[in-house]
């Protein structure tokens, strides 16, 4: 059994899957990616926020609901717009991923990000023995960091997936119902 990690920074993520148009169930999502049918199992979840302190309590709610879906929130506020601050958030998500992976001995790691700088992190954990698996989004995606990953999860391909078993249900409810 494989034990699985996942970590998003969510506003890079969500918004690839906002340009792809697509309405994504974390819930859902986290189930496809712990299925133990696959022998994989889901050990824990972290979605990284990046908020200014004048936008925290705007994004209270979608926190909120992201954290209902089954992750853990991590956030970090920043109390001016400098880059500098950014490049802040990246370090301390770098080493609690770190820590998280080590910690928790997980044996792969479901990343979703655009930013490259995370390239570093995703070799070094690859590098250790640590399988790494980029969630992508159709045209929307980092080739670097593609490029590291030792698999890739389609958002899309998740998402035709259960449009094809919706599908499925709703065509044998009619023949039952027949």
């Amino acid at each position: 059994m494989e034990r699985v990690g996942v970590v998003l920074d969510f506003f890079s993520f969500q918004n690839a899957v906002s340009k792809s148009e697509i309405e994504l169930n974390y819930e859902k999502f986290l189930e496809y990616l712990g299925n133990l049918e696959e022998g994989r199992k889901l050990i824990d979840a972290y979605a990284y926020f990046n908020l200014n302190y004048a936008t925290e309590n705007t994004e209270r709610l979608l926190i909120e609901n992201i954290e209902k879906s089954g992750f853990l929130i991590k956030k970090t506020i920043s109390y001016s717009k400098e880059e500098e601050d950014y490049n802040f958030y990246e370090i301390e998500m770098i080493i609690d991923i770190l820590k998280f992976v080590s910690e928790l001995k997980i044996d792969i790691l479901v990343f979703g990000s655009v930013n490259s700088m995370f390239y570093p992190l995703l070799k070094t954990l690859r590098d250790r023995g640590i399988r790494v698996e980029l969630i992508s989004v159709d045209n929307y995606e980092n080739e670097r960091l593609k490029g590291i990953a030792q698999g890739v999860i389609s958002i899309n391909e998740i998402m035709k997936e259960n449009i094809k078993d919706i599908n499925n249900i709703s065509e044998i409810e009619s023949e039952v119902n027949l």
